[in-house]
Order: C-alpha cells, then structure tokens, then sequence
C-alpha cells in the first residue's frame, strides 16, 4: 500500500505522521539559523575569507586536478611543485555542483548557504533521533519532555555554538551533519528487531566514507564504529553458520571510499596515506616555529590529554599568573602544541543537559544485562577516537569541539529513551530547566566565538586578560 493511501489508524502512518510534525519545526529554526549565520553581513551569499575555495576546488575537480586557486585559498594553501592546494576534503566542494549552472558561479561564495545546509542536516537528524528512542520507549512521560528534548535540539548545543560561517566551519558543519545521521542509524540498529541488518550497514558505510572526503578525524569515529558493529555482527552470523555474503556489500562500500580519499591524497601529496603535508603550508611562513615543535613533538601527543581535557571542559589555561603567563603554558611549550584558540569554553557549560543525558545513557545502557550492551560499547569506543585525536592534537580549537558530539549524544539519546520510559518524576522538569540553561549559554558562547579572531590566543590577547579583552570588544 503506498505510503500515501495508508489508513489513518496504522501505526505506520501515525509513525510518519508523527516524524513529520517534528520536522516540520525545522522550518521556523532554518530561518533562525539564516539569521545567525547573516548577522552583520549583507546577505546568505556575502564573502567570507577564503570562501571561493571550494568553487575553485570544484572547477578544478571537473578538469581533472586537486589544486585551487592561490588566490581563493590565500594563506590555508599548500605549495608542492609550483601548485598550491587546500587539505580540505573534496565533499564541500562536490555538494556546490548544484549551483554550477548559474552563469557567474565561481564568484558566488557559498559558504553561508552551504553551512545553513548542513546545520538543518545535522538538526533534522537529531530531531529523528529523538522521536526514534520516544517511540521506541513507548514514552510514559509527559509530552513536556519530547517538547523541551526538540526545543533543546533546535535552539542550543552546536546548531547554534559553531553558526560562524567560515570555509573551516562548514567542513565541520558537514562531518557533523554525517555524524549525527551516522547516530540515527546506529540508534535504529539498536532498536530494530533485526538489529543491524546488511542494509542499514550499508547505509552507515557510506555515511563514514562521505565524512572521510570531508573530514578525516571525524570519518575515523565513524569508520571504527562500523567496523566494530560489523565484526561483531559478522561473528554472529558466522556462529549461526549463516552465509556472511549479505554483509560483504557493506565493506565494499566503506573500502570504496578509501579508494577514493587515497587517490586523492595521491593526487595531492604524492602519497595516499598523507591527508595534509604540514610541511608545504604557506602559513609556516607566519610561524616559523611551527615545524620544528611538529616534527619534535608530532602532531598527535598522549602528553597533551591533561592540557587537552583543560582545554575542552575547564578553560583555566585562558587565566594569568602572577608573573602574567597563561596557567600551563609551560606544560604547552613542553607538549609542543601549535595553539589554542578562543574562545575558552566548557562542555558543562554549554552543554548541560547533553552531558547529563549522556552520563545517565552510559550508565543505563552499559549496566550488566542491558539490551545490545555489546554493541553500544562497541559504538562508543568507535565514536571515542575523534575525542582521543583533539586532545592530543597539535592545536586546538574551538571548532573541533564539534568532534566530541556523536559520542556525547549517542548515549544522550539512549538516556533520553530511558527516561522517556518513566511515568512519573522529574524528568520532565530537569530536562525543561538544564534544556533552557543550555538555549542561554549556547547563545552565549556563539557570540564569543563570533568576536574572536582566529590564531594563538597570546597572539590575540597580547598583554589583557580574556575578561579585558572581551570587555573591550563592547565597549
């Protein structure tokens, strides 16, 4: 029957009755999210630094070459054999085919429509979520909650904290509007009678090779969450004594799209295995310190997980001492960590009802004798490496807080369906005020990112402290 002619009583229709009444709120917050990434701009297509270069990316794609413009790329380029590049991935650039019918399409900047883009993306994705675990509970609570879990999906946490529109942003708008979707589908497996089924691993293997042409730390969360998922799956199978032939489609795919990102690494690098040769980058130029602390250090340091941790959840590195040096900056030169960038945040801060459904998904979903506890551990683990990359990556930055979400809100939404199962309580309530909490400081925190310039925050800050500097910003 299609889905068209289905009866108003069937579960079926009143499931996709349902799903699209809460996407239909994507509307008014599309607007919103226009707003925010237009504030003090002349319109969705106004430039932005570096902006072209994904028009430039593309042009040059159809041609059959992996540079760009020096001049679209500006100081971000790679120089190697009297060609510059840009180690961003090619997915940004590919999405703009859309638009490479309009006459003057190389001059068009994009960048504020295609974050717009990926922002409604990742937004519907968890909205989908939400109704998925609400449904799957056979919700107990009162309608309060799915209405403060949307409120707080909308209007808080990174569709609102990262609405800065750079060509930077926009590659992680997009590794998170995968990701999200990649969460959605590893919830549906978890729900589903039949569990991970060849086709749902087929859809999250291609939603991991797209993130790795946009954005490889990102990609490598999603690459061993379905690969983890897989093997567990597959040893089931192979228990059973089953044919595992269904379940080869979906590594086909994965495998396709390594192939894909290696020739392109090749094209660029002149080795499939080099993502960004940090060497060639125009920006040295600027720091000539830079690549005797990476080559001395390398750019990923188990030593910088305490001042990583400090970084992304207590922002004390931001304060002065007494002698007027940032706290812990001698453990960042010892470290070799190339910079740290405002503005000083905290997941606790701006997050609080994320970080407190996640805490209580985690502790719901991994006590003994929890449903598919196998498997959620395995995507968590999966869904932990991006996390392990930021903290001990070379620099650090605001942006690549983004890396932490589909972990967080994995086990976010598993809470949210457990509380969602409970008749009675305060739940409700807490999610409505740590929801509203969370609205405020997201805000908060998107208008600091929108002040501070890119680059070392001493560089940024000079001789005032963040609270002087900020100050000055206002007055």
């Amino acid at each position: 029957m299609a889905a068209e002619q289905l009866p108003v009583t069937s579960p079926r229709w009143r499931i996709r009755a349902g799903q699209n009444a809460l996407l239909l709120w994507l509307i008014p917050a599309a607007l919103y999210y226009a707003f925010l990434l237009t504030a003090g701009a002349p319109g969705l297509f106004g430039p932005v630094q570096h902006g072209l270069t994904f028009n430039s990316m593309l042009l040059h794609l159809l041609h059959g070459r992996f540079d760009v413009d020096p001049a679209a790329i500006g100081d971000e380029g790679y120089l190697r054999a009297g060609a510059v590049y840009a180690y961003f991935g090619v997915f940004p650039a590919l999405l703009r085919v859309l638009f490479l019918w309009l006459p003057n399409f190389a001059s068009i900047d994009f960048t504020r429509v295609a974050c717009l883009a990926a922002v409604i993306a990742m937004a519907g994705a968890k909205l989908l979520s939400a109704r998925l675990m609400w449904r799957q509970s056979r919700a107990q609570a009162p309608s309060l909650l799915l209405a403060a879990m949307t409120a707080a999906i909308l209007v808080s946490g990174p569709q609102i904290e990262f609405l800065r529109p750079s060509i930077y942003q926009e590659v992680e708008l997009w590794a998170g509007a995968l990701s999200a979707v990649f969460v959605y589908l590893v919830l549906r497996g978890l729900c589903a009678e039949d569990g991970f089924s060849p086709r749902l691993l087929t859809a999250m293997g291609a939603l991991a090779g797209l993130c790795l042409l946009t954005r490889v730390s990102n990609a490598l969360g999603l690459y061993a969450a379905f690969g983890l998922i897989w093997l567990c799956v597959a040893w089931r199978v192979l228990q059973t004594k089953q044919s595992i032939a269904p379940l080869l489609p979906p590594v086909a795919v994965a495998i396709a799209f390594v192939a894909v990102t290696a020739w392109v690494n090749f094209s660029r690098w002149g080795d499939p295995l080099v993502f960004a040769d940090f060497s060639r980058a125009l920006i040295n130029e600027q720091y000539p310190d830079r690549m005797g602390r990476l080559q001395r250090f390398g750019a990923f340091n188990l030593g910088r997980i305490g001042y990583g941790l400090s970084y992304y959840f207590a922002p004390f590195w931001v304060m002065r001492d007494a002698a007027g040096n940032f706290l812990w900056s001698g453990f960042e030169d010892g470290f070799g960590a190339a910079c740290t960038e405002l503005p000083p945040s905290s997941f606790f801060v701006s997050d609080p009802l994320l970080i407190g459904l996640c805490v209580y998904g985690m502790a719901a979903a991994l006590r003994k004798g929890a449903e598919r506890r196998r498997q959620v551990v395995l995507a968590g683990l999966g869904l932990l490496v991006p996390i392990l990359l930021m903290l001990t990556a070379f620099g650090m930055s605001y942006r690549y807080r983004m890396e932490f979400y589909p972990f967080f809100e994995l086990f976010a939404f598993l809470g949210f369906g457990r509380l969602a199962a409970k008749p009675a309580g305060h739940g409700p309530n807490i999610v409505a005020i740590t929801g509203g909490m969370g609205v405020v400081t997201a805000h908060a925190v998107w208008l600091l990112y929108m002040l501070s310039p890119l680059g070392p925050t001493g560089r940024v800050l000079e001789s005032l402290g963040v609270v002087d500097f900020y100050k000055s910003l206002f007055l």
